[in-house]
This record gives C-alpha cells, structure tokens and sequence, in this order.
C-alpha cells in the first residue's frame, strides 16, 4: 500500500465545496442569526435604560410626593391648632355666659323664692290666728 501525498483536483474541489458552503451557511444562517442575536442585545440595553429611567423618574416622583404631604400635614396641623384655640376661645366664652346666665336665674330664683317663703310666713302667721280660732270654737262648740 502506498500513499500518495500529491494534492489533486479533488482537494481542490473540496476547498471550492467547502468555501462556498461556508457563504451560504453565514448569509442563510450565521447573518441572520447574528442580527437576531444583536437586536435582542439591543432591546435588552434599551430596555434596561428605559427601567432604570422610570425608576430615577418614580424615585424622584415619591420623593417629591413624600415631601408634598409632610408639607400638606404640617399645614393640616397648624390649621388644626388654630382652630382648637378658637374653638377653647369660644368654648369659654359661651361657659362664662352660659355661668352668667345660670347665676342670674339663680338669683332670681333665690329672690323670687325668699319672696314666697316671706309671703308663705306671713299667709301663716294670719291664718293661723283664724285656724286657731275655729279650732277653739269646734272643741268649746261656742263662738268665741
């Protein structure tokens, strides 16, 4: 057995073979592939910068919101204290007329009572004489 180690044309049409099947396989197969490839890299890329964006925006929105109500609270709170203190005000004011008013109903009531018990006294010390008198009269069963 010998080995003949001189190239021939057949060589030469594998290389052919070979270099042509190596351009079809990259522009059918490698190309196309490759561009899918680089296009889903490129939307991932974007949209990673798009989230991160919308996060520094939403960031940047709560912070923003957070400082909006503690600004809004503390408003509330001083409204809210400004109106207790009227409201104490008022509160007080009507006590002390409404102590006033029961004061004077009070008084009236003492001298319109002190009037009557005074009234009631007298009413008794008169009738008491003419009780006393028919008393005597109906035991003795004589006018006295």
């Amino acid at each position: 057995m010998q080995i003949n180690l001189k190239p021939d044309l057949s060589l030469l049409a594998i290389v052919v073979i070979f270099f042509l099947n190596y351009l079809v396989v990259r522009r059918f197969f490698f190309k196309p592939l490759t561009e899918i490839i680089e296009a889903r890299e490129t939307e991932v890329t974007t949209a990673e910068r798009l989230y991160n964006e919308s996060m520094a925006r939403l960031n940047e929105a709560t912070t923003k919101m957070e400082a909006q109500l503690h600004a809004a609270k503390r408003d509330a709170a001083q409204v809210r204290e400004r109106f207790r203190g009227e409201a104490a005000a008022v509160r007080t004011q009507v006590v002390e007329k409404t102590q006033g008013e029961a004061k004077k109903i009070v008084a009236e009531a003492d001298a319109r009572l002190s009037s009557d018990v005074k009234e009631a006294r007298e009413k008794i010390g008169r009738e008491s004489e003419s009780l006393a008198r028919v008393a005597v009269e109906r035991i003795l069963g004589r006018a006295v």
